[in-house]
């Protein structure tokens, strides 16, 4: 008999993501954040048990899918990671990333964190072998569409560089450009470029200067940079050993070039794009005058000093116009110290920058010991390792079993194909056209299958690379527990960087004259305490050890007594104060100072510290500030914020 009214059980609840991208170009096309929105709520609300929260709506507007790591989907990751997802929804799998390597990196990434990805109008499911191989020919279509038009952009640029045209960009010092925005662009000489390049290489080859007296000069002559900004000696520097000077010309698609624009190479170190191509420009300067200003700049070159000395801290350093700090090496005295990149020979005229010299010792220490701090904290390390979920360090073992399935499925589609070969052949009956159609369609399976073992391996490789990351840090943070000052400058650039450190000088400190206080050194070379201040009661016992040292009554000149002048050196070295920041209610600190350093150069003091200590309450000496107070802080993650809300 059939049960009347018989519940149905409910879908499971699952918490839906909706990651929106789009690039300028498409933007410009009509395909916006909103059509690709309106389409994602559909889909969703037809999904029984489906929910789309408004948070969880991440969108990148105006950026590439070249690009992966875009704020939206770093926010989209990080919810991921908390648990707050289960399914992302994109409008097509190329919303992700347009090669197949970023896109089954994410995707995997995220079948580990339990979260699916499924499309608007592609329907394929990347848990099953029939819908990887279809979403990674949607993948590949999405990089070779991307590759024409790449090839088509970089095919018309090398024709360019190959006619001798300008291939774009700004052009070199004391050139332009003419014919701006046109198929022929050339450059020219800059007539009033080329003025100021002149008198920059008569200063160094007529006068002797160096770049940073080079640099001073022009500013003081009033020759400013193309940007109207005064000259720095870097700046100068680039500019006077560029090929455009000396040698005339300009290397498109150099294959030892650097920076962010650097030429792509391919596997056997060529340029991938095209070879490269040397494009002759008019002289500024004579042949015999590019060989003498090449002299010059070798004869005034910086010392090897700072290039072969470690600098954990530069770049991480910010001052408080804003510049960053980097390493120097001082040849006079032999000393590291840090400079504030704002106020670099004439730069601080134009930025105000005040910021002090850093010696590098000093602000190092201050740095290790925080850094020490934050290895030796699990909670710490755990927070700065979050972050992307590609790579995920711990994530190595789940990518060699896909691995192992990939391969399997591949050895399985090859052994098929090979079948599928003999079998046909055993049908005379079918026509070639059919057989042509079958084994076409078994080998475009097996390059599919081949094509994502390859990428399945090459993200275990970066999982892998990831874990050994992983064990290095726990080395370092063994390393830090022992005491922060067992990393070594290699260990501690290393730690730096993972734990993304950030320094910033609060304030400026006084810099002080004159020899080295004896006193405060012998403290620290013994590790002897500080004694506390001595109060009224005590100090006859005090007075009575000084008559059994001296064989006389202590006697002082000036209305202060022993008592406050001793107290006076004690706080000095409590506190580390400079001698003339002593309060005034120790009296003149000039009769301070000579008061301890006579005591110490007579052996009274040794006896005056073992005496005090005994009562306890002893500190550590203080020295002077050598650097100013500095706020460190480490970069890991701030908790998840959610996108803004929707607008529709």
């Amino acid at each position: 008999m059939p049960v009347a009214n018989q519940a149905t059980e409910p879908a499971p609840l699952m918490r839906a993501a909706l990651m929106l991208r789009v690039s300028t170009r498409e933007q410009a096309q009509g395909y916006g954040l909103d059509v690709q929105e309106h389409a994602g709520r559909a889909y969703i609300d037809r999904q029984p048990g489906w929910r789309l929260s408004p948070e969880l709506i991440f969108r990148d507007e105006g950026v590439s899918g070249a690009v992966v790591e875009r704020p939206g989907m770093l926010r989209l990751e990080q919810a991921a990671l908390q648990g707050l997802v289960d399914v992302v929804v994109v409008h097509k799998f190329d919303r992700i990333g347009r090669t197949g390597r970023a896109l089954w990196t994410w995707i995997w990434a995220m079948e580990d964190l339990g979260v699916r990805c499924v499309s608007v109008t592609q329907d394929a499911d990347a848990s099953t072998p029939s819908g990887q191989q279809q979403l990674h020919s949607h993948a590949t279509m999405a990089e070779e569409e991307s590759g024409l038009i790449r090839e088509r952009t970089q095919g018309g640029r090398q024709r360019k560089a190959l006619q001798a045209g300008w291939i774009g960009g700004p052009p070199p010092w004391g050139y332009a450009i003419d014919g701006i925005g046109v198929r022929g662009s050339v450059l020219l000489v800059d007539e009033g470029e080329a003025r100021v390049v002149r008198k920059a290489v008569s200063l160094l080859v007529d006068e002797g200067m160096n770049v940073g007296q080079a640099a001073r000069a022009l500013n003081e002559l009033g020759y400013p940079t193309r940007s109207g900004r005064p000259w720095s000696a870097s700046n100068l520097h680039r500019r006077l050993k560029s090929s455009a000077l000396l040698k005339c010309e300009v290397v498109f698609r150099k294959p030892d070039g650097g920076g962010k624009s650097r030429t792509k190479l391919g596997q056997d170190g060529a340029p991938l794009h095209g070879e490269s191509v040397v494009i002759p420009l008019p002289r500024l300067i004579t042949e015999a005058r590019a060989e003498a200003l090449e002299q010059s700049l070798m004869r005034n070159a910086h010392s090897s000093h700072a290039a072969g000395r470690d600098y954990p801290l530069t770049g991480r350093i910010v001052g408080t116009c804003g510049h960053r700090y980097v390493g120097s090496f001082r040849n006079v005295d032999g000393i590291r110290y840090y400079r504030c990149g704002g106020n670099n020979n004439g730069k601080g005229v134009q930025t105000g920058c005040t910021d002090p010299y850093l010696t590098a010792a000093d602000v190092e220490a201050v740095v290790r010991s925080r850094v020490g701090r934050l290895l030796a904290d699990d909670g710490c390390l755990a927070a700065a390792g979050e972050g992307r979920v590609v790579p995920v360090p711990g994530d190595a073992e789940r990518q060699r079993v896909r691995v192992a399935v990939f391969e399997k499925s591949f050895r399985e589609s090859e052994e098929t194909a090979a079948r599928a070969v003999v079998d046909l052949a055993r049908h005379p009956g079918l026509g070639q056209g059919v057989k042509d159609a079958a084994l076409k369609q078994l080998n475009e399976e097996v390059r599919l299958a081949g094509e994502l073992l390859a990428i399945a391996r090459e993200v275990l490789a970066s999982h892998e690379e990831a874990e050994v990351k992983a064990r290095r840090i726990e080395h370092l943070a063994v390393i830090a527990r022992e005491g922060a000052s067992a990393l070594s400058f290699t260990e501690m650039r290393e730690a730096v960087d993972f734990l993304d450190i950030t320094v910033k000088p609060l304030g400026t400190v006084r810099k002080r004259s004159g020899v080295a206080c004896r006193v405060t050194e012998w403290h620290e070379r013994t590790g002897t305490p500080v004694p506390a201040a001595v109060g009224e009661s005590e100090w006859a016992a005090v007075e009575k050890l000084m008559v059994e040292f001296f064989g006389r009554r202590p006697y002082v000149r000036g209305a202060v007594g022993l008592p406050t002048q001793l107290n006076g050196i004690l706080h000095r070295l409590r506190t580390g104060c400079l001698w003339d920041e002593l309060p005034e209610c120790y009296g003149p600190w000039a009769a301070v100072k000579d008061r301890q350093n006579s005591w110490f150069r007579k052996g009274f003091w040794l006896v005056l510290t073992c005496h005090l200590n005994r009562r306890g309450g002893g500190t550590p000496v203080q020295r002077e500030l050598r650097v100013p107070p500095l706020e460190v802080t480490s970069g890991a993650p701030s908790k998840f914020k959610h996108d803004a809300l929707s607008t529709l």
